[in-house]
Parts: structure tokens; sequence; C-alpha cells
């Protein structure tokens, strides 16, 4: 081995023995500084992308501004609410995933036109995942499908009489420590139950498929 060799081989071992420390740390969340520069290379590459047209597979209906100046409140009456659904129906989707929390009562006539409404189409409404904590970090577990879900103190669902009219999807996301999401995860679970993500959810119904659950596999 040459005089060079030696300080070569030290330095590319301890090169790899950095950048795994660093990787596992930062999967960890414990180097938040990585997360600002990621989400500003993040920028950047999708800068760099340039626009892209979306696929036309979904469609995003968005409730903003104009229309609830018209519909005069917020959040939305769940009567209107019910009209534009039974709009979208008319136009035969796959499946219609409402992206809102129904936890609140409202008026009489509006939740009864919203439960009707929700049975014109396969359709997913939305619930939440409750945490102890308002930060959580997942180890790495041994002991069956299950290990590293993220542990939810209990599940924020709809109101019974809309969640018997369609099916449940959790909303939430993981942020970054600058609070930027980063991702979504797949499942959910509390002591005693496990919850798809609304996304996995409304991918299931529209395919027509259950995902089953194996480990280190959806």
């Amino acid at each position: 081995m040459g005089s060079r060799s030696l300080p070569t081989l030290i330095a590319v071992l301890l090169s790899g023995l950095w950048g795994t420390a660093v990787f596992f740390a930062h999967e960890r969340g414990h180097l938040s500084f990585l997360d600002r520069i990621e989400s500003a290379m993040t920028d950047l590459r999708t800068l760099a992308r340039g626009v892209r047209t979306p696929p036309d597979l979904v469609t995003i209906v968005a409730i903003d501004d104009a229309v609830l100046k018209r519909g005069g409140s917020y959040p939305l009456a769940r009567i209107d609410l019910a009209g534009i659904i039974d709009a979208i129906s008319q136009l035969q989707p796959k499946v219609i995933a409402l992206d809102l929390l129904l936890v609140d009562r409202g008026t009489d006539d509006g939740d009864e036109a919203l439960a009707r409404s929700l049975t014109e189409r396969p359709s997913v409404i939305a619930a939440a995942a409750v945490f102890a904590q308002s930060s959580q970090s997942i180890a790495a577990e041994m002991g069956g499908p299950l290990a590293g879900l993220p542990l939810a103190e209990r599940f924020l669902l709809p109101l019974k009489r809309f969640a018997d009219r369609a099916q449940i999807g959790i909303v939430n996301v993981t942020t970054d420590r600058s609070g930027t999401p980063s991702s979504i995860p797949m499942l959910f679970r509390t002591q005693d139950s496990v919850e798809m993500s609304f996304a996995l959810r409304v991918a299931a119904l529209a395919a027509g498929k259950e995902p089953t659950i194996e480990p280190n596999r959806l």
C-alpha cells in the first residue's frame, strides 16, 4: 500500500461514517437546519423543473374566497355544500373526496341534505388523528407489520350520520421542524384501531381494491 493510500482510505471511511451519522440524525428529526436547506433546495428544483400540466385523473374543486363570498358564511353552509356535491355527482366521478372535518352539527335541513348527497357516489370524508404531544418521533420497533406507524391518542371522527354514508380517511401530514409538510403517512393507529390516510382511502376506493398490510410493505 503506497504512502498516499492509507490517508485516502481513512478519509473515505471517515466520510462514510460522517454521512451515515448525518443521515440517521436527520431521519429522526435531530438536525433541523437541514430541513430548511432541503426546503430551499426543493423550491429551487421546482423552479428549475418548470410548470407541468397535471394529469386529468383528479379534479380539485376548491372552496375559495369567491365561493365563500357568494355563500355569505364560513364555513360554507352544508346545504350549499350538498349542492356542490350533487353537481359533481352528475359528472359520475369514481370517488368524491371531501376534505372537511364534519365534526359539528349544522342545521337539520343542511345536515340531511349533505348526508343524502354523500350517497349519490362513492365518497370519502375527512377525519383527524389527535396526538398527546405536538410532535412525535417514531422509533424503529420490532413486533409486526404495525410497528412504526404514527400512534395517535384518538381519532376525531365525523358525525355518525355522515360516517354511515361515506368512508373516512385521516388527513394529518408529517412536517419537518420548520413546519413544512414533508410526507403523508399511509396508515395511522391508536391502541385498538388502524385507519387509512385520506389519500390512500380515496385511491383504494377508486381502484376498487382494499390494501393489505405486511411487514415493511403496504
